[in-house]
């Protein structure tokens, strides 16, 4: 009966140690299915004692379970699963080493060794919480957000946990307690050597690849904004050839004294330009407070782009946005579906309007983008899903990818409304403290 309590304890704590560093919130119905796959998976083979083969099912089964769940993270999901593995097999071996200053007697009477079993329990909860929070921080950051990192980390760690359970599957000769620990050191050092090598050599290749990425990202914007200022300084070329033409005509009527032709003249051809000219004039010489030429040219590129479409565009940047608390790249790639998003639903409309509001606070930047749109009767929470869109023909993973992007930072916070035939993405990122 002890066999069976001590078994089931056991794949309570592996499974355990595997919610705690779960990337996202594991509900206690998903805990239970975790538990019961684990146990489906390792005790035939645990109790015929074959436990390190009983391993290699246990951790098969945990594999599959991070594969079948949140596909669109699945290599992340497997290396958490492996790192919460890898942090179970440290931390029992590690309070194995500690049960050597326990009395042998002790250890035999069956009350003593149960609460030992409860006590290691707690301590690997409370050490797995510990690095899970730790975990899911780094997540958010530098060149762990990406998928192609995890491919490797999951290789790794892969790698590593077979050595181990091979090196478990060979008798050792010398079974003293000196040996178990001089092992189970090296096992433990070179765990940590192996993955710190390997996490150092993807940072760099990532960093190399990030920064190629940004440079051509920023040759690209410069030509954008360099484009657009043509066409703005060509727009002010003609309206300077239409303003002397104007002036010319203007002349003619006044040297002959015509002045009711003139008053004609002025009411039916010159005064109804003023509307055009108004309309033209929507602020785009405000984008010199951004700071940020990525994002200035980006906003430039849009805006013109709306304008020339029909669209009736208005930006308010009142002051100098220096920069911005996120990547500058990710803010691109976010301003850009809103923006583009923005234009197709105000284009679907009698009356197509679009604001773009940036203002610099002393908590950080706000950002609003608002659009006139057409109800067709979605509701707003599933407009952020995958594959939800209102637009025939397209995936709808725009503002999916984005609200993923947002997600991965702890400073920005996004609420959108919809209200009055306008939608309305309103987006706060604030400073990030030191």
């Amino acid at each position: 009966m002890a066999q069976y309590i001590g078994t089931m304890l056991a794949f309570f704590q592996f499974s355990l140690s595997i919610r705690n560093v779960w990337p996202r919130y594991m509900s206690l119905k998903a805990f239970m299915a975790l538990y019961i796959l684990l146990l489906l998976a390792g005790i035939p083979v645990t109790l015929l004692s074959c436990i390190p083969y009983g391993l290699f099912g246990i951790l098969a089964a945990a594999c599959i379970y991070g594969l079948i769940t949140y596909r669109d993270t699945a290599a992340q999901n497997v290396g958490m699963v492996m790192i919460g593995s890898v942090l179970a097999i440290m931390t029992e071996n590690l309070l194995s080493l500690l049960e050597i200053l326990v009395p042998s007697t002790l250890l035999k009477q069956q009350y003593f060794s149960f609460g030992i079993r409860l006590i290691r329990i707690l301590l690997i909860y409370f050490i797995t919480l510990l690095c899970g929070r730790i975990l899911r921080k780094l997540l958010r950051k530098g060149i762990l957000r990406f998928q192609q990192t995890w491919y490797l980390i999951d290789a790794a760690l892969l790698l590593l946990i077979t050595i181990y359970l091979f090196d478990d599957l060979i008798p050792d000769k010398n079974g003293s307690v000196g040996r178990m620990i001089y092992n189970n050191a090296l096992h433990i050092l070179g765990y940590l050597l192996v993955m710190l090598f390997l996490l150092l050599a993807v940072r760099c290749f990532y960093q190399e690849k990030i920064q190629a990425e940004i440079k051509q990202k920023s040759l690209q914007d410069l030509q954008d904004y360099t484009h657009n200022l043509e066409v703005m300084y060509n727009g002010l070329r003609s309206f300077k050839h239409d303003y002397v033409n104007i002036l010319l005509s203007l002349s003619g009527y006044i040297e002959n004294g015509d002045m009711d032709e003139l008053k004609d003249f002025f009411e039916n051809e010159i005064f109804p330009t003023k509307n055009l000219i108004d309309q033209g004039d929507y602020k785009l010489n405000l984008l010199s407070n951004i700071g940020v030429l990525e994002i200035k040219s980006l906003l430039s590129t849009k805006m013109i782009y709306a304008h020339e479409s029909g669209i009736d565009v208005t930006i308010d940047i009142p002051n100098k946005v220096g920069s911005f608390p996120i990547d500058t790249i990710d803010l691109a790639r976010i301003l850009g579906i809103f923006l583009d998003n923005a234009v197709e639903a105000a284009l679907e409309t009698e009356q197509p309007q679009m604001d773009i509001n940036i203002i610099q606070n002393h908590n950080g930047v706000s950002i609003i983008i608002n659009n006139s749109f057409q109800d067709n009767g979605i509701a707003l929470h599933k407009l952020k899903q995958k594959d939800v869109s209102t637009k025939t023909g397209h995936q709808g993973i725009g503002l999916s990818n984005a609200q993923k992007i947002i997600n991965s930072y702890d400073n920005v916070l996004l609420e959108t409304t919809m209200q009055c035939g306008c939608f309305v993405q309103h987006m706060e990122l604030t400073a990030r403290k030191e």
